[in-house]
């Protein structure tokens, strides 16, 4: 500082002065070295100069010193909040440079496209990023080729279980002085909200088809009816035999066939109202199992066997429609196995506290372009089916706040999934 550099100088013209008469004293000098080179005014000038200069620069470069702690303590500061900002951010962030390498992914990015930054970063996009999100890799490169950011595109991926994956992309460009340095992404996954709107839209369209098959499904009830009462009377009255039996005969099976497929139609069309009550799942499954032994089915060779969970599972719901899904899932499974097969009954908790229903047959399966087809109204690879059975079951799953899923292959037999929020514990804190 400066009044420390004029105290060392005040200190170094005193010592300079006063050397010759020390050189004297001491009998060390001879008489020309006794006087000194330079006038003493002019040397004790110079010195308090050279002090005062010293002590405006250590000043300054004091200042100096401490604006620059404080910038490096406020970039510190900035860096943090940025870092913690992007890792609890729910949307997923990727940058790469100029040349395309792989700079950043937070973890909501990770999480998405099934990668880890630490494998990723410093290797090329098209190298880094797998063929599954090969669609996302191309958008980044284009826009860094081009040097124009692309705004609200949609892409399909696939996860690294190999499901299908919707993104929801918008990229931009990083520059400094005007030269693109990289490029910056920033996307959702867009999944779920396209599967909601897929499923709402297919409701509506249902809610229209359901309120047309009511209307039709009373006509044709309202024409069954005295037909086969009239066939049954004439049965009794007539006694027909040989092939006016035969006719009879098949028109009175016909009559029911159309009575049950009119009954399946009404149930699809009609939503009764959910009656929500605290269920011991496990119970309700394991009184299916009992009455499926005694189902004529099972004479043929078919098996139904209930695999009992470690825990209890509990849920809310209305137990009559669940038990119809059972039902219906199972008469399916049931019919898929007329040369034979076990059925198994599973249930438990997922770690997602969900209760899992499976029904898993041993029968022919389905071919793989059937399966997005399960569910639709009046779909059905069943000779003799309506297409009604799993559509009524979806709907009742859906309104519980469930899914209801299938997996098949042909000669593997089907798996039958039915996925609702659980309440462990409700019926101990009911009683």
């Amino acid at each position: 500082r400066l009044p420390g550099g004029l105290f060392a100088a005040v200190g170094a013209s005193a010592g300079y002065v006063s050397l010759p008469a020390l050189t004297r004293a001491l009998g060390a000098a001879s008489e020309a070295a006794a006087e000194p080179a330079l006038p003493a005014s002019m040397l004790v000038a110079f010195v308090l100069i050279v002090a005062v200069l010293a002590g405006a620069l250590g000043r300054r470069v004091r200042a100096a010193s401490d604006d620059l702690d404080r910038a490096t303590r406020e970039l510190d500061r900035v860096r943090v909040d940025n870092d913690v900002i992007l890792r609890h951010l729910a949307t997923g962030v990727l940058t790469v440079d100029a040349q395309g390498t792989v700079a950043y992914l937070n973890p909501a990015a990770e999480q998405v496209l099934g990668l880890r930054t630490a494998a990723l970063r410093g290797r090329l996009v098209d190298e880094a990023f797998p063929e599954r999100l090969r669609r996302l890799r191309e958008t980044v490169r284009e826009t860094l080729s081009r040097g124009t950011p692309l705004s609200r595109l949609e892409l399909t991926a696939r996860t690294a279980g190999d499901e299908e994956l919707v993104l929801g992309v918008t990229t931009n460009v990083l520059r400094h002085e005007g030269a693109v340095t990289g490029v910056v992404a920033v996307f959702q996954d867009l999944t779920d909200v396209r599967d909601m709107e897929r499923r709402a839209r297919r409701n509506e369209t249902l809610a229209e088809v359901g309120a047309l098959a009511a209307g039709i499904a009373h006509e044709l009830r309202n024409g069954l009816n005295p037909i086969s009462g009239s066939v049954e009377y004439l049965q009794r009255e007539l006694k027909p035999e040989g092939e006016n039996a035969v006719l009879m005969g098949l028109i009175v099976r016909e009559c029911t066939r159309l009575n049950r497929f009119v009954t399946d139609l009404l149930n699809y069309a009609r939503e009764r109202d959910l009656v929500v009550e605290p269920l011991d799942l496990g119970a309700q499954l394991e009184e299916l199992c009992e009455t499926l032994q005694r189902d004529p089915r099972c004479e043929n060779g078919v098996r139904v066997v209930g695999a009992d969970p470690a825990e209890a599972v509990r849920l809310r719901g209305d137990g009559e429609q669940l038990r119809q899904v059972w039902l219906n899932l199972v008469n399916n499974a049931l019919d898929a196995m007329a040369g034979g097969g076990t059925l198994t009954v599973r249930w438990r908790t997922s770690p997602e506290g969900r209760a899992i229903v499976e029904f898993a047959d041993e029968g022919a399966g389905m071919a793989p372009e059937h399966l997005p087809r399960v569910g639709e109204p009046f779909f059905t690879t069943k000779p003799g089916g309506t297409g009604l059975g799993v559509a009524i079951a979806q709907r009742i799953v859906e309104r519980h706040g469930g899914t209801l899923a299938f997996e098949s292959a042909p000669g593997r037999g089907t798996v039958a999934r039915v996925c609702l929020p659980a309440e462990n514990g409700i019926l101990a804190d009911a009683a």
